[in-house]
């Protein structure tokens, strides 16, 4: 038996980096495979005089659109419909291949969940019908896929010119689901990019759009505390705006720093009363944004052509041309070994305080880890 591990390893000095590849490889037997350009199905593309990181997708994508037949499909500029509303299957549609529809929902969420926060509404709602799919479901997530061929060449650029600057967004849309329920959406930006998000159908009925709003919060509250204790576990103190999130309801802000709303709130879980003792305790500071500049907007309900496309480059997705000269084949995106790959990498490349570092992009290096077991 054979396993193989997948792993990043970076750090701030080679030196540090090297020691550990030496005790891995005294443990495991490793190749080094050079500098780390493919990792997962994800494309790592550097560029040292801009000082800038892209990470796309466009062998993967490329490949599962081969893979369904919708390559020479017409492209489409947004993931779904303006207004666009699915509903579960009453007693006169005909139910599908429910297997091929979960298929189709797994390859696209694979690529949301990597470098595409632009179709997590989408896949969000698509996956809600995955037992019990009809012909509405199959188009809507095929209209999915025109629009990961229009955008197939897109990916998150972090920029080093930026500098570490953390902005948290939570929004959500009151009562959008089907049963009533609300719509949460966050997104977490790095160095001008996305690094984590969330699209997600609130577990209870919200009476408000200010309780909807408020709920979603917590979901943000959780992750960014875990950001934050992340950044501190790997030393890295000097990300800006570190404790904040970005919200565009006013009265979700008072109800978190006001107790005197108290008595009007008895009915809300009291789990989602957390975000109030975060903000008492100074972890998370709550900050007003305008909705039109509400980048998890685009995380709570399907948008027009222009207000999509304006908050894609808010994420930090942007056209990386190259990729589609060097596009890889689906053997070689999903089954080679050099898919399987341990990488290096150096964040001092995105600090706008190590314009000169030695320790950038050069310290990047990938290798394939393996340990075998005999079978008892």
């Amino acid at each position: 038996m054979m396993y193989v591990n997948d792993l990043l390893i970076f750090g701030k000095e080679m030196i540090g980096i090297n020691e550990v590849k030496e005790k891995l490889a005294g443990m495991f037997e490793m190749k080094d495979v050079g500098k780390l350009k493919y990792f997962l199905g994800m494309q790592i593309h550097r560029n040292r005089k801009e000082r800038t990181l892209t990470i796309t997708q466009s062998g993967y994508i490329g490949a599962i659109l081969e893979r369904f037949q919708m390559m020479d499909a017409k492209p489409m500029t947004t993931p779904m419909a303006t207004g666009i509303k699915l509903y579960k299957p009453n007693e006169d549609d005909e139910i599908l291949n429910s297997t091929y529809y979960q298929s189709i929902i797994g390859s696209q969420m694979y690529g949301m969940l990597c470098t595409r926060p632009d179709i997590a509404f989408a896949i969000s709602q698509l996956s809600q019908f995955n037992s019990c799919p009809t012909t509405a479901h199959l188009s809507a997530a095929k209209r999915c896929f025109r629009y990961l061929k229009q955008t197939l060449d897109m990916g998150l650029t972090f920029s080093g010119s930026i500098g570490l600057v953390l902005e948290a967004f939570s929004d959500a849309d009151w009562g959008a689901g089907e049963d009533r329920k609300s719509i949460s959406g966050f997104i977490f930006l790095l160095a001008g990019a996305a690094i984590c998000w969330q699209s997600r159908k609130q577990s209870t009925v919200a009476l408000s759009s200010t309780e909807a709003e408020y709920i979603a919060l917590v979901q943000a509250a959780k992750e960014l505390l875990w950001i934050q204790q992340l950044l501190e576990d790997l030393g890295i103190t000097n990300v800006i705006n570190r404790n904040i999130i970005y919200e565009d309801n006013q009265g979700a802000i008072a109800l978190a720093k006001n107790p005197e709303y108290h008595a009007r709130t008895k009915h809300i879980d009291i789990q989602y009363h957390f975000i109030r003792e975060c903000v008492e305790k100074g972890k998370i500071t709550l900050e007003y944004c305008e909705t039109a500049k509400m980048v998890a907007d685009a995380l709570t309900k399907p948008l027009s052509k222009h207000r999509h496309q304006e908050l894609v480059e808010r994420m930090g997705l942007r056209r990386f041309e190259e990729t589609l000269r060097h596009h890889q084949p689906e053997t070689e995106a999903l089954e080679t070994s050099e898919a399987r790959k341990v990488g290096v990498l150096d964040y001092s490349e995105l600090s706008s305080d190590n314009a000169s570092t030695d320790n950038g992009i050069d310290n990047v290096h990938a290798t394939s880890l393996f340990r075998t077991k005999e079978v008892q």
